[in-house]
């Protein structure tokens, strides 16, 4: 009898359709994603700028070089922690998407756990998440790790640490992507397959993969929110019908009685 009830096709008309739609719709806003996508992306490439600059002064042994090196990845890492927990962070993030989205209103999913906010041991893996890349970007500033071999070892923690990010905030197919082509991109490197990147460009290794995947899977939402939000207005049209613009005329008038009494 479940099995009947998931898979029932809904007919045109009937409000569980309007139900279905905004849900849909709700879990695919992405712009807010796309927002801090873009801060992140700039503060990582200054960290991943900044290991490499070490990488470069720990070879050549020019200590000023070091220095500026170490204190600019410092900065960089202070600069992420205060933007992911910063109350302003937040309120600029919602400024700007909600200016972004216009007149389309506010819609929000709280996910099966029905909590707005993440509980602190997800939080305490976000935050295991930036450790984790610093002391991997610190192992290939001194060379114990190989830049072209970043990748995999990003993937062993980022991928599981999304999927979990993903099941608990309920979000829609589309985020999935991001973890699903990381990982797949992280076992074709250890296979071997011919994906990387010119060896005058290895940071372009990491770089692409951890961002291009997670913008791909932002787009891939938003465009889904736009065909969710055209199905949510045409059910809502057919399930809350307009009036015709003489109803209040004939209301006034008793037009109209005569009609319902010839019925």
């Amino acid at each position: 009898m479940s099995g009947e009830k998931a898979t029932e096709k809904l007919q045109i008309g009937d409000p569980r359709l309007v139900v279905r739609w905004t849900r849909r719709y709700a879990r695919s806003r992405t712009i807010s994603f796309l927002v801090q996508w873009v801060v992140i992306v700039f503060m990582i490439l200054v960290i991943g700028l900044a290991a490499n600059l070490t990488n470069t002064a720990h070879r050549t042994g020019s200590m000023g070089l070091f220095g500026l090196s170490i204190g600019l990845m410092a900065l960089s890492v202070l600069g992420l922690a205060w933007f992911s927990l910063s109350h302003w962070s937040g309120e600029l993030i919602w400024n700007i998407t909600q200016w972004l989205y216009g007149g389309e209103g506010y819609a929000a999913f709280a996910g099966p756990s029905g909590h707005k906010t993440l509980p602190l041991w997800l939080t305490a893996l976000g935050g295991g998440l930036v450790v984790y890349h610093l002391v991997i970007a610190m192992l290939v500033s001194f060379n114990y790790v190989s830049l072209r071999s970043m990748q995999p070892f990003s993937a062993a923690y980022m991928a599981p640490y999304l999927m979990i990010l993903i099941v608990y905030q309920g979000l829609g197919f589309w985020a999935w992507i991001w973890p699903a082509l990381y990982a797949l991109h992280a076992v074709l490197l250890l296979a071997g397959a011919p994906i990387r990147f010119p060896a005058h460009f290895p940071l372009l290794d990491m770089i692409v993969p951890v961002f291009g995947y997670g913008l791909v899977a932002i787009l891939a939402g938003h465009a889904y929110s736009r065909y969710a939000l055209w199905n949510l207005k045409r059910v809502t049209r057919t399930v809350l019908p307009e009036f015709p613009t003489d109803a209040d005329g004939d209301a006034e008038t008793g037009g109209g009685a005569g009609d319902c009494a010839h019925e």
